[in-house]
């Protein structure tokens, strides 16, 4: 019915429903004559009970009785007062910049493709960007609005004075894999070679280098450091022969077995808490726009809900956007990452944060004066944990 009247009428012709009412039941003017609501509401099914109360031509030209104008002002209320707008005039545009696949990336993708966004008022465009500190870059430009990527951009743009708050946290420990080829048994066998990355400053630099400096390897000394890409482009270039090591996102690390590599370190075995698929937002937005934040955090923890209730669906999304078309490979994925991995209530916490910053200061001394409460935003996710909204 919305593309109906979209096609009647310009942004400028259409009228608030007081005003179709006022005027008659006219509701634009088009240059095939003036349109009645009595005509569109005959072109649609549930409405020509409604219809026929305007009665016939003559009755139509004389005005509208009081008795209908009532009974449509309470008809409209009820159905929707979106009826005579655009479907997305009532949505807010947010632009969201994501980094990656895999490891939790399904949940915005998730809201986005069943309208859970949409449900919550907002109409979310979602932008793939090959590396976290460019999304950064984007949102301190005022391209974007929300980030999703690692807590280490965050940490990175606080200490360029650019303040970003942790919204969520989808998983809360290593979801890597750091994967070579088969030669390289040990650690020590990648002294002298060279790993890859996705960029400088991201979450995959980091976590590389503290892996490495855990094996007794001195990054960019012992072992060059290049940027290659997101997990897609890593794998790639292990399995070309172009680096010797790379860590995979969950989804990646069965492909790297079936292409005949080796899964050198497991990193969910580590014993500690560490933040993977974080949103943030700049502090600047939360202050000033509290109630975005909370719609697009309804959206996204229901996407959660979704994602871990609706098998075939998932199996999907993971299918469509995380580049993985094996359905063992895809069902293997999504058992492990559901169950071991994805958090019901994705809230950031203190430890997480501070084992992040522990490990940032030994690069960086200025990270010392950085309290984990600075990083993070825990207000919305209470609100809703408060109200049964978060398990």
């Amino acid at each position: 019915m919305r593309d109906v009247l979209d096609s009647m009428m310009s942004k400028e012709e259409k009228l608030p429903l007081v005003k179709v009412l006022a005027t008659g039941g006219t509701i634009a003017n088009t240059p095939s004559g003036r349109v009645h609501i009595g005509e569109v509401a005959e072109s649609i099914p549930e409405l020509k009970s409604v219809a026929r109360l305007w009665g016939s031509e003559a009755n139509r030209q004389r005005g509208v009785m009081k008795a209908t104008t009532s009974i449509l002002i309470l008809f409209f209320i009820i159905i929707d007062w979106t009826f005579f707008v655009s479907p997305s005039s009532s949505l807010e545009k947010v632009r969201l910049g994501y980094s990656g696949v895999g490891s939790g990336e399904e949940i915005h993708l998730v809201a986005k493709e069943y309208g859970l966004f949409r449900k919550y008022g907002l109409d979310v465009e979602m932008i793939r960007i090959a590396g976290g500190s460019t999304i950064v870059q984007a949102i301190i430009a005022g391209e974007l609005n929300l980030g999703r990527g690692s807590a280490a951009e965050v940490i990175s743009a606080y200490l360029s004075g650019y303040p970003l708050k942790i919204l969520s946290v989808l998983i809360n420990k290593f979801v890597y894999s750091f994967v070579t080829p088969m030669e390289i048994t040990k650690p020590a066998d990648l002294k002298g070679k060279a790993v890859a990355i996705s960029q400088f400053g991201d979450g995959s630099d980091f976590i590389t280098r503290m892996t490495l400096k855990s094996w007794g390897l001195e990054p960019m000394k012992d072992v060059t450091i290049l940027q290659v890409g997101n997990s897609p482009e890593r794998l790639a270039a292990v399995s070309s022969g172009k680096v010797h090591g790379a860590i995979l996102s969950l989804a990646r690390a069965p492909r790297a077995k079936k292409l005949g590599l080796r899964v050198l370190a497991d990193l969910s075995q580590i014993d500690a808490e560490y933040p993977q698929g974080v949103l943030y937002a700049p502090l600047s937005l939360i202050e000033k726009r509290p109630d975005l934040i909370s719609n697009f955090l309804k959206a996204y923890v229901e996407a959660i809900r979704f994602f871990k209730t609706n098998k075939q669906a998932a199996f999907g999304i993971i299918s469509r956007y995380g580049g993985i078309t094996d359905k063992r490979e895809i069902e293997d994925y999504y058992e492990t990452l559901t169950k071991n991995f994805l958090q019901d209530n994705p809230m950031p916490t203190l430890v997480a944060i501070k084992t992040l910053l522990d490990q940032f200061s030994a690069k960086n001394p200025r990270v010392r004066d950085i309290k984990p409460e600075d990083l993070i935003e825990t207000r919305f996710l209470s609100q809703l944990k408060e109200r049964g909204f978060v398990k």
